[in-house]
C-alpha cells in the first residue's frame, strides 16, 4: 500500500527536527522546516548542516528534491497535513519552558485544516498536550481535537551522533487524542 505525498510542517529545526525534517523528504513528503532562527534557517538553506546526524551533502539533497523549505514564515505551513513541533523547552526554575511551545502552537493553528495531524515532539511533562497545546490549537483555530483534527504526542528519542541507533532505526512512539 502507497501512501500519497504529504504536507509535513516541521517547527523548530535543532538536533531534533532537523534529523526528522530530511527523513521525511527522503521518504517523498513535501516538508516545510520552520524556526524562528532566521541565521539557522540561512545557513541550512545554504547546506551547512550542523546537526552530527544530518550531513551537509545529506541536507542538499533534501535541498535539491524541491519538497524541502526552509523558513521563518508561518504562512508557509498553509495547507498542511501533519505539524511536528520539535521546539526546546529550556529548564526554567526547574521545569520545562514551555514558551516556545506555546508560540509555535499559536503560529501552527491558524494554518489548521479539518483532518490535519498535529504532534508534539518536545520534551515535557505529562498532560502538555493536552492541557497546553489542544486548547491553544482549537482556540486559534476554531477546530476541535479529536473531532476535527488529530492531536497527539511523541516522545523525542533522538540520541545525536549514535553510530547504532538513529532516527530510521529508533521505534518511534506516538500516542493521540
Amino acid at each position: 500500500m502507497s501512501v500519497s505525498a504529504q504536507k509535513v510542517v516541521v517547527v523548530g529545526q535543532g538536533y531534533v527536527g532537523l534529523p526528522l525534517a530530511v527523513r521525511v523528504v527522503e521518504a517523498g513528503h513535501s516538508v516545510v522546516g520552520l524556526d524562528v532562527d532566521e541565521m539557522r534557517v540561512k545557513r541550512l538553506a545554504a547546506g551547512e548542516s550542523f546537526a552530527e546526524d544530518v550531513s551537509s551533502p545529506r541536507l542538499m539533497a533534501a535541498l535539491n528534491s524541491g519538497r524541502y523549505l526552509l523558513s521563518t514564515d508561518y504562512a508557509d505551513a498553509a495547507g498542511f497535513d501533519v505539524c511536528v513541533i520539535t521546539v526546546p523547552t529550556p529548564l526554567k526554575d526547574g521545569a520545562p519552558d514551555l514558551s516556545f511551545v506555546e508560540s509555535a502552537a499559536q503560529s501552527v493553528a491558524p494554518h489548521l485544516k479539518a483532518n490535519a495531524t498535529v504532534i508534539l515532539e518536545s520534551t515535557t511533562y505529562p498532560c502538555t498536550t493536552e492541557h497546553v497545546v489542544c486548547p491553544i490549537l482549537e482556540t486559534h483555530s476554531g477546530l476541535r481535537a479529536g473531532k476535527d483534527f488529530f492531536l497527539g504526542y511523541s516522545p523525542e528519542r533522538i540520541d545525536p551522533g549514535n553510530p547504532t541507533w538513529q532516527l530510521e532505526n529508533t521505534p518511534k512512539v506516538v500516542s493521540g487524542i
